[in-house]
């Protein structure tokens, strides 16, 4: 390649070679995203993630499950990824496990070693244990000897991100309160959390070579340019990848997103209010109602998350306790009833049309922003 040519390609494009630019990035969603989807958003020249779980303790089977996660990925991606090369693939891991800190470097940095991810994302350490991030990412870089992965934090706000940058980031994704799925709890929109975030690190990191990527609510191309106008150097699509038929997300839910409209009604990010709190115990009918029907009581408080609109949410408004909701839930899930299951969703889905292939709604985001962009500088 001539040094002409090397101008030309993006910082994105000079970190993940095999990307096209604009960089249109797959979430890590856990049960949907897998190797055959991360694949075909990567043979479409974009950055697919795998979601490498929570769970870090040696005798963990989620461990044995990464490792043939990242086998499998490399075996599905063209032949020129050899085994001594970077995998083109990024993993994700959630961290408010109180075990992360303590078995990341021992159980799940020497499975990375070995397969050699390009990205690795990490989201949710946990506030009560604030080292948790510095630590995995020590991990990180200790186990990196011959191997440089990007180091890319999600955050919700400006000061996690600063954090973020501080510990040794390479990218930040700024995620705004319009993405699906689980997210701060006192959130900005996109439109200013990316700028602000993006001035946050020019301003008080102008040593760093930090990216900011945009999530939350991009769902096409004109998200994608919009991302691009913000300051964010990619764009992370969750929602639009679900309806895939390469994720692992059920039938049902894929039908939902595709019957929803209306991001804005249809769609509810939901936590209760402080005196729903006694003592760190939930009291009275106010719960984190998508996760807490789903017999889900583990995420931090810190975070909370958006899904569509479901009949276990309209019981909770109406007084029915976390309880009786929760029992419901489950009689429902074991008769095969998916009327009133949960499913996460962006508030970009009324935007999402048709259940495309994985490399089809890459090419096709990434087209429409070129589109957008070129439109825009004709019309100036």
């Amino acid at each position: 390649m001539s040094s002409a040519t090397a101008t030309k390609l993006s910082r994105m494009q000079r970190w993940f070679p095999a990307t096209a630019s604009p960089l249109i990035v797959s979430a890590p969603m856990a049960g949907v995203t897998n190797p055959k989807l991360a694949s075909e958003v990567i043979r479409a020249k974009g950055l697919g993630f795998i979601q490498g779980g929570r769970t870090f303790k040696p005798d963990s089977p989620a461990l044995a499950q990464l490792e043939e996660q990242l086998s499998l990925t490399r075996s599905l991606l063209p032949t020129e990824n050899t085994e001594k090369s970077l995998l083109p693939v990024g993993v994700g891991f959630v961290l408010f496990s109180d075990c992360a800190a303590r078995y990341f470097a021992e159980t799940t940095a020497p499975i990375l070693a070995r397969h050699r991810p390009a990205a690795v994302w990490l989201f949710a350490p946990d506030p009560d244990r604030p080292d948790t991030l510095r630590r995995v990412i020590e991990a990180l870089r200790a186990a990196a000897s011959d191997w440089s992965p990007r180091v890319v934090v999600q955050v919700g706000t400006v000061a996690a991100a600063r954090q973020a940058a501080e510990l040794g980031a390479d990218v930040i994704v700024a995620q705004g309160a319009e993405a699906g799925g689980h997210q701060f709890v006192r959130a900005a929109g996109a439109m200013s959390l990316v700028p602000e975030v993006r001035d946050m690190v020019r301003d008080e990191f102008p040593s760093k070579e930090i990216a900011v990527w945009a999530a939350g609510g991009i769902a096409d191309g004109r998200g994608v340019a919009a991302a691009l106008a913000l300051g964010a150097e990619a764009a992370v699509l969750g929602t639009r990848y679900m309806v895939a038929p390469e994720s692992d997300a059920e039938n049902y839910k894929r039908q939902a997103l595709l019957a929803a409209s209306d991001g804005a009604t249809s769609t509810v990010k939901y936590y209760p209010p402080p005196s729903a709190h006694v003592g760190g115990l939930l009291t009275g009918s106010r719960s984190y109602v998508h996760d807490h029907v789903q017999s889900n009581f583990t995420w931090p408080t810190l975070y909370d998350a958006r899904a569509l609109v479901h009949q276990s949410y309209h019981d909770d408004l109406a007084g029915m306790t976390i309880v009786e909701n929760e029992a419901r839930y489950k009689a429902a899930k074991e008769k095969g009833d998916v009327s009133i299951m949960v499913t996460w969703s962006g508030s970009s889905v009324g935007l999402i049309k048709s259940a495309l292939p994985a490399a089809q709604i890459t090419k096709q985001v990434r087209d429409e922003a070129v589109g957008v962009i070129e439109g825009l500088k004709a019309s100036l």
